[in-house]
């Protein structure tokens, strides 16, 4: 007996078994913590991608927080590289909602008022290898659930644009919206003198600081005529008091060829008609888009009549078409320069036969009669006469005087359909070509980021 208790043969077996099954029992806990981290890393990624390619579609518009949802819906992988029960392996939205303001949980009740998009995936239950043991061992259970959360908010920039705004008229009359489709090709006083009947609020007659904050005359000026702005405006802007009248009016009309800077003008420069309801009216801000086409084409154009394809066109295709630019067109909206040459579905291609600029020999400086330019046009060719204006919400933000106010990344491109006159009607009008988004312009910029 006492030889058998010393006996050490099959020693390192035991020890072998032993160490082999906690080695196993590691490896299978290793297994599950991985699983573990790699489904909430896959998990969060997806949430993270659905918030912010949500978040890139509040502009603001009526329709933004369904198209957010239905993005953020779609935007993720479906399903998952980890083995899970529930529903198997596929990943899925379980709710989205919108916020005017997160930190405080102000939900948003329209498209105006979303800020940010809260994303909430639906949970994942995950089976553990090593889990069965530890149920038998300690009751514990088998599978353990993720869940995946992700906040996410748009702060869009605008580069390059001149320091111009207007009250959205969508606050007084939702018809009146100037990014609807319906309203493009409109024409809008953007800027009235001071003194006159049409200033936006008290205070304020369509300017803005520029983004660096500076608002003298001078810089106002400069940031009007420059063939492209310097910086960025971000979804806050400040708006500039006063008219600075004869500044605008140089800075605006360095595009006509005429006025005292130096910067390069238009390759036509020539002045279109007003609509004709907002001509005798300077109480209006807005016209129906109305304008004598045919009697401007018969003066300017040796009594000539419209071209078929210029049939109730907009102020800009006359100007594309006088350039000799193919285009396309749907009504009064444009596709410039359409894709590959082509126009796209619902649209009618556009292409004159050459360029037909306004020609009078007896007034080559007045743009009222001559559109070709004495000076070499900018680099930017047609562009010269397109500008962004920031769309502000003047009554629900209470815009009075000098302040900082969100856009909310609401913009639009207008044409300048002619030159700055001298006072009293030293305005600035312009027809609504379309709204900007980071679809349609390049130098808009969504900028979305995660919040939380």
């Amino acid at each position: 007996m006492r030889n058998f208790l010393k006996n050490q043969d099959g020693g390192v077996m035991i020890y072998s078994a032993m160490f082999l099954a906690i080695g196993v029992g590691a490896g299978a806990l290793a297994v599950d913590f991985g699983c573990l981290e790699l489904l909430r890393s896959e998990m969060q990624h997806s949430a993270d991608a659905a918030a912010l390619s949500g978040a890139v579609q509040l502009n603001g518009q009526d329709d933004a927080m369904v198209r957010g949802e239905n993005v953020a819906r779609n935007a993720m992988a479906p399903a998952s590289n980890v083995p899970s029960t529930g529903s198997g392996t596929s990943l899925s939205v379980a709710s989205v909602n919108f916020y005017a303001d997160y930190t405080t949980k102000v939900a948003a009740t329209s498209g105006l008022e979303a800020k940010f998009i809260e994303v909430q995936l639906a949970p994942q239950p995950v089976n553990l290898l090593f889990a069965p043991i530890y149920s038998v061992m300690f009751g514990a259970a088998t599978t353990s659930t993720l869940n995946a959360k992700s906040v996410a908010r748009v702060r869009p920039y605008v580069c390059h644009a001149p320091p111009l705004m207007m009250c959205d008229l969508s606050e007084l009359d939702p018809t009146l919206d100037p990014t609807l489709p319906a309203n493009i090709g409109r024409q809008i006083r953007l800027k009235e003198p001071q003194g006159g009947s049409g200033s936006w609020v008290p205070g304020n007659f369509g300017l803005l600081a520029l983004p660096d904050g500076s608002s003298g005359a001078l810089d106002i000026e400069a940031a009007l005529a420059a063939i492209e702005p310097a910086d960025c405006y971000e979804i806050d802007v400040i708006t500039a008091t006063g008219s600075k009248t004869n500044k605008v009016k140089d800075g605006i009309n360095t595009r006509f060829d005429v006025g005292a800077m130096p910067q390069p003008p238009a390759p036509n420069v020539i002045n279109y008609p007003q609509d004709v309801d907002l001509l005798p009216d300077f109480t209006l801000n807005i016209g129906s888009g109305v304008w004598d086409i045919d009697g401007y084409w018969a003066a300017k154009h040796g009594g000539a009549a419209t071209p078929p394809a210029l049939l109730g066109a907009s102020r800009y295709q006359v100007y594309l078409y006088e350039l000799g630019e193919t285009f396309a067109r749907a009504g009064k909206k444009t596709s410039y320069p359409p894709p590959g040459g082509a126009a796209p579905s619902g649209y009618t291609l556009v292409t004159p036969p050459a360029p037909d600029l306004v020609v009078d020999a007896a007034n080559p400086t007045l743009p009222d009669f001559d559109g070709v330019p004495q000076d070499v046009p900018a680099s930017n060719g047609q562009a010269r006469r397109l500008v962004e204006v920031a769309l502000l919400q003047c009554v629900a933000d209470g815009i009075n005087g000098h302040g900082t106010y969100p856009t909310n990344g609401k913009y639009v491109e207008m044409f300048i359909t002619q030159e700055v006159k001298d006072p009293p009607d030293a305005a600035i009008y312009g027809e609504i070509v379309r709204s900007l988004s980071s679809y349609s312009d390049p130098e808009f910029h969504a900028n979305a980021a995660l919040v939380e």
